[in-house]
């Protein structure tokens, strides 16, 4: 099963980034756009697990959320990882020290149990859309879309399986640990 950690974005910052989305690609030739239902931010990506790795990835949650309390997160403008004339289109998020607490302690949990490092550390972006092509630039993009800075309540992770359902992938929550809880 195809995994990954990540926190769940509540209904309402989701329905705003949709409406981020729809401005962005007013703006774009075309793109595959993030479902709304799928938008969230990953903290770690694990890829390909087997079943019996279940148990481990929820030790290493419960111990990461443990340490970690409840936080708030304020989304930041837009952003592109470029790819030639396309890109992958996000949405930033403003630097948070209890983000990068709760990624640090993610990290050595899941090393405890045995799973590898993310590679590239943590650069926190919600992904809005991929294969993305500009009408003329990104920068174009970036100035035109304009995000609020709306805030993002932080108070679980979660483990979740990438399901292919037909031609729509789909992100289904396999196990939520509060955080600051037993």
């Amino acid at each position: 099963m195809r995994t990954f950690i990540a926190i769940e974005l509540e209904r309402d910052v989701r329905e705003y980034l949709q409406s981020v989305q729809t401005e962005a690609q007013g703006l774009c030739r075309r793109g595959n756009f993030t479902p709304v239902d799928n938008l969230h931010l990953t903290l770690h990506f694990l890829g390909e697990v087997e079943e019996s790795d279940l148990e481990y990835l929820q030790d290493a949650m419960y111990e990461a959320a443990l340490r970690n309390r409840p936080f708030r997160l304020t989304l930041g403008q837009v952003g592109f990882f470029p790819r030639g004339s396309r890109g992958i289109l996000w949405a930033g998020l403003e630097k948070s020290q209890p983000l990068q607490r709760l990624f640090s302690t993610l990290e050595k949990a899941l090393e405890q149990q045995g799973f590898a490092r993310e590679k590239k550390g943590l650069s926190p972006h919600i992904t809005l859309g991929r294969e993305v092509e500009p009408q003329r630039s990104f920068a174009d993009v970036q100035k035109a879309v304009v995000v609020q800075p709306m805030t993002v309540e932080v108070r679980k992770i979660s483990l979740m399986e990438s399901v292919r359902k037909g031609p729509k992938l789909v992100y289904e929550p396999l196990f939520r640990q509060e955080l600051g809880k037993r």
